[in-house]
């Protein structure tokens, strides 16, 4: 049964430039609608295949971006953007890479305008402007690099959107660009005796971790204003343990792990800090692979105003080849933890998103037993009230993804190849 869904696309990853130009017919669906005449409404199905579909090579159709626009799905993808039309899956647009291959994305678009980074297969060096309703580059420039240290590895920038900047995070240096043209307008380095752990961006403030302990100052967050990298606010931080990150920028979440726990920072407009103390959860990047180090690291969370969402590590299923979680929350006023989710099926939970209501979520499902379900967790008790029951076929497609719906439609953009079968996948009325 379907309740509520008017569309599903998945985008897979790994398309090569010179195929899925557009989407192949399915077989249809039913699904049992509220209609006066009680008749089953049918549902269209298309599908483009991922070319490179079972490959172990999970480089090659690396996404470093999904971007959503009213008309078109994009994925930024190592070898360059390819857009297709929301409503028959057709490619309405692709841009090749300027350069032997694409190294990074913003993550999101500011009025239709994004950047990429791209390079060769040995350096990242340069970033561009794209103009997501005309399918072009509107500028390109060159950037510092920073040159991998292992063999055989890209080192990759962090490239963030930050309003109408792009702030560029490479070799412990922050950069800040125009995204109108790519005029640079600031650099950023670390204070002296202090150096770089993380960055991230959201449109009020570039968010740094700096870490000072042989400095003779202490760790601290700084908040960076993005049109001109001045800081404009400053929080001293403790002991910053193993591989401190910024989960977000807006509201400020810093990520520190301290005997094994994940322990979460947050800071309000006026510097109060809380910790949430959350236990072993899943912190394992989303879009990482192996042969590209650096890259803006998505993980699996979701926060609105003043609450958390986090998922548990995953555990093996008995008798299944899948693994299973389940969504916590937690207070950021507090730290305290609200509920752990229930009623879900014994598969992985890809966030989508959080509101008033509670948080949305897809159960991946497996594409041999189990189909994906829309579910909703209540934001007062986290009980899951299924939204829509997805074609079993489509299952696993979003365990390592970026997930969407807007409007009763849910789009899924796989990171990698990893348990994709299509490029794209269209379901819907």
């Amino acid at each position: 049964m379907v309740l509520g869904l008017v569309v599903l696309l998945a985008v897979g990853t790994g398309t090569a430039w010179f195929v899925a130009t557009t989407g192949q017919p399915g077989s249809a669906q039913t699904a049992q609608e509220d209609t006066p005449s009680g008749e089953a409404k049918a549902l269209g199905q298309w599908a483009v295949p991922l070319t490179n579909a079972g490959s172990t090579d999970f480089t090659t159709g690396l996404a470093f971006a999904a971007w959503l626009t009213d008309t078109v799905i994009i994925r930024a993808q190592k070898d360059g953007l390819l857009a297709y039309d929301l409503d028959d899956g057709k490619r309405a647009w692709g841009v090749p890479s300027p350069g032997e291959q694409l190294c990074g994305a913003t993550a999101e678009l500011a009025s239709g305008k994004g950047a990429v980074a791209y390079g060769s297969a040995g350096v990242c060096d340069h970033l561009a402007g794209v103009d997501a309703a005309k399918g072009r580059l509107t500028w390109k420039i060159d950037i510092p690099a920073e040159k991998s240290s292992l063999s055989n590895t890209l080192a990759a920038p962090q490239v963030m959107a930050a309003g109408d900047m792009v702030v560029v995070s490479v070799d412990e240096t922050v950069y800040g660009y125009r995204l109108s043209d790519g005029g640079r307008q600031w650099t950023v380095a670390p204070p002296e005796g202090c150096h770089l752990e993380d960055a991230h961006a959201a449109a009020a403030h570039v968010v740094v971790i700096y870490d000072c302990a042989f400095g003779g100052t202490s760790n601290r967050v700084e908040l960076l204003d993005p049109h001109s990298g001045k800081p404009v606010k400053r929080y001293p931080m403790d002991e910053l343990g193993l591989g401190p990150s910024v989960l977000s920028a807006d509201p400020v979440i810093v990520h520190v792990e301290r005997g094994g726990e994940d322990t979460f920072v947050a800071f309000d407009g006026q510097g109060r800090k809380v910790e949430v103390r959350a236990g072993h959860v899943d912190m394992l990047t989303m879009n990482k692979v192996a042969m590209f180090d650096g890259m803006a690291e998505e993980y699996r969370y979701a926060v609105h105003q003043d609450r958390l969402y986090l998922a548990t590590f995953p555990e093996n299923v008995p008798n299944e080849l899948r693994s299973r979680n389940t969504a916590l929350a937690f207070d950021l006023k507090t730290g305290r933890r609200l509920w752990e989710s229930s009623g879900t099926n014994a598969t992985k939970l890809t966030f989508v998103r959080a509101d008033d209501k509670g948080l949305l979520a897809l159960e991946v499902g497996d594409r041999r037993d189990l189909a994906p379900r829309l579910v909703r967790l209540d934001a007062a008790s986290g009980k899951a009230t299924p939204v829509a029951t997805l074609p079993q076929e489509f299952g696993t497609e979003g365990d390592n993804a970026k997930v969407f719906e807007r409007g009763g439609g849910v789009l899924i953009v796989p990171w990698t190849s990893v348990a994709t079968k299509n490029a794209v996948t269209y379901f819907g009325g």
